[in-house]
């Protein structure tokens, strides 16, 4: 599939089940998923537009699947945890990314 930031816009909106009308550029992506569904949406992303996230810093983005079960633990319901604090990431901040990540074919 060719890189444009329509294309992710598109696999993004189909992915999340949201509506492609309202995901623009400035969408911040870790207020629709996080954990393994992020993990899977940046495996799917990296093989429909021949990218690489191999250097991409994703704790930095996303929360592991292993903090939110911590959170959200039967333990900690009785005092709840915070959770680290996560930089946004939009669509547009991932579609430069990926400008600057294409694999060689």
């Amino acid at each position: 599939m060719e890189l444009t930031l329509y294309n992710l816009i598109e696999v993004i909106s189909a992915d999340l089940c949201i509506e492609t009308r309202k995901i623009n550029k400035n969408t911040v992506i870790s207020k629709y998923t996080d954990g393994y569904p992020a993990e899977d949406l940046l495996n799917k992303i990296e093989k429909d537009f021949n990218v690489s996230f191999e250097s991409f810093d994703f704790y930095k983005y996303f929360h592991s699947e292993i903090e939110i079960t911590k959170s959200i633990s039967f333990l900690n319901l009785l005092r709840l945890r915070k959770i680290r604090e996560i930089k946004k990431l939009t669509v547009g901040e991932l579609y430069e990314y990926m400008k600057n990540n294409k694999k060689q074919e």
